[in-house]
């Protein structure tokens, strides 16, 4: 035999559903009046630390102090300084490895902080470093790396020592 169950026409509303629905709420109202609900706990909300829309690459980094992450942050790795030290670092020039720890010592020689590092890549790429100066002598580091990549009769020229 079938079985049909039937609904209320106007509101389309399954009569058993219904009818657990206002029971499960008189047992509440009931249990409410007898003093035997417990008051809902209040969560402490907490304010999120990044941006909701953003997704985990994009969630900001705390930048209140910028001298937190050091050098490894600022420079490539796998490098050598020239032992000055430097707060913060700028890309002065690509040169070639073997000119390389000359612009270095130069650099030493004037008191400016300079990096170098290999540029990654093979064949023509694998025979250039780039050179990283302090941002604060910058342009003094220019003029120093200018005249070390000029070579002696570059130096002469120009009316410097020669090297």
């Amino acid at each position: 035999m079938l079985s049909v169950r039937k609904t209320c026409i106007p509101c389309g509303v399954d009569p058993a559903v219904s009818r657990a629905g206002r029971t499960a709420s008189l047992r509440y109202a009931l249990a409410a009046v007898l003093g035997l609900v417990r008051p809902p706990v209040e969560v402490p909300v907490r304010a999120s630390w990044r941006r909701a829309e953003a997704s985990g690459w994009e969630a900001p980094a705390d930048a209140v102090n910028p001298l937190q992450f050091g050098r490894a942050y600022q420079l490539p790795p796998f490098g050598r300084g020239n032992g000055v030290e430097a707060l913060f670092w700028t890309a002065l020039a690509r040169v070639p490895a073997d000119r390389a720890d000359a612009l270095l010592t130069a650099l030493a020689g004037d008191g400016i902080a300079g990096w170098a590092a290999p540029v990654r890549g093979s064949g023509r790429a694998a025979a250039l470093e780039d050179v990283w100066a302090a941002s604060a002598e910058v342009e003094r580091a220019q003029d120093v790396a200018m005249r070390v990549l000029a070579g002696p009769e570059g130096a002469q020229d120009a009316g410097g020592p020669a090297a």
